[in-house]
């Protein structure tokens, strides 16, 4: 006879990874099943979380409540793995031009920014609350100490494995009371949020061995931190669609920012499912009584994951409310 779960979580990035998490810490039983796809976006996440970002350079969305959830969510993940994972590291932006002089002075005297700008001086300014998350380590030792406890099983779920009995979600081999779905943009495949838009956003980020070195995540046009004394990891460079386009133009961007010539030592590609509105989808489907999803991560997988598991979660388990602005419901007519 199978072993009853309460809950199968389908993927193990960023979103999948959180909410097996989650449900370890709250006593739940699960496994995870993952098909370990070859361009998933964690496969080229730099894991830098930031509470200032984008072109124009605005606060982060939700930031307060997103960076509380990470920094207590991934220190429980630490004492459980007994690794470090999380680093708190500052960021420098240099200036491009007066306009972007003038844009920082102007935040200085904003109480929304003032809080995450440490330092200014006339080639750039350093801002705080930033960091980043190994997530290969992260997705590595997770996986790892799921597999240990016989909570994860590698298997591409397919369409024609799912099968609709009931109003409730049934794959054949696998006992269990809920669904998740965390595949990211391999979603669209599934068919089964047929009305969420998922957008696929490309692109690569780049390990480099250099005898650059600073203490600072370095940001102008791509970001670019040391892991080590003399190996960085850089990017991460995306473009709408499926496409690779390669590191060429990373590397002329990296070249800019480092001034220094350094080695590529490998390089990485991955596909980000985003939203229309850059918010993250998270809820119940429609009519499949034991079907939920988490997706639409984009860009900010390390900073939103915990927080979404942790919307879910309340959501099934303690009947609360999920934030109508990540809640799917959005796009349902």
């Amino acid at each position: 006879m199978n072993k009853k779960y309460e809950y199968i979580i389908i993927g193990q990035g960023l979103a999948g990874s959180a909410m097996a998490w989650r449900l370890y810490f709250n006593n739940k039983s699960f496994i995870i099943i993952d098909s370990q796809a070859k361009f998933s976006a964690s496969k080229a996440a730099l894991g830098i979380y930031n509470p200032i970002t984008g072109r124009k350079n605005i606060k982060t969305w939700n930031a307060e409540t997103l960076f509380k959830e990470l920094g207590t969510f991934y220190k429980k993940v630490e004492k459980s793995l007994e690794i470090k994972i999380l680093y708190e590291k500052d960021i420098y932006r240099p200036f491009n031009n007066n306009k972007d002089v003038n844009d920082w002075d102007t935040r200085l005297g904003n109480n929304k920014y003032k809080k995450y700008l440490k330092k200014i001086d006339k080639n750039g300014i350093i801002t705080k609350g930033s960091g980043y998350l190994d997530v290969k380590k992260y997705l590595k030792e997770t996986k790892k100490y799921f597999e240990c406890q016989g909570r994860y099983k590698i298997n591409n779920i397919k369409n024609e494995d799912l099968v609709n009995k009931n109003n409730n979600i049934v794959i054949e081999g696998y006992n269990f009371e809920k669904i998740v779905m965390c595949r990211g943009i391999n979603e669209k495949k599934m068919n089964l949020f047929s009305e969420i838009p998922l957008t696929p956003v490309a692109g690569n980020s780049i390990k480099i061995k250099s005898n650059h070195f600073s203490d600072y995540i370095l940001n102008k046009g791509v970001s670019v931190f040391n892991i080590t004394k003399k190996k960085l990891f850089a990017g991460s460079t995306y473009d709408n669609g499926y496409i690779n386009e390669g590191t060429s133009h990373l590397k002329k961007k990296i070249k800019k920012v480092i001034n220094k010539e350094f080695k590529s030592l490998k390089s990485y590609f991955g596909i980000r499912p985003a939203s229309r509105d850059r918010r993250p989808l998270v809820g119940k489907h429609d009519v499949i009584d034991n079907l939920y999803l988490i997706n639409g991560l984009g860009s900010k997988g390390v900073s939103q994951s915990p927080y979404c598991s942790k919307e879910l979660f309340d959501y099934i388990e303690n009947n609360k409310k999920i934030n109508k602005e990540i809640n799917i419901d959005r796009f349902k007519s």
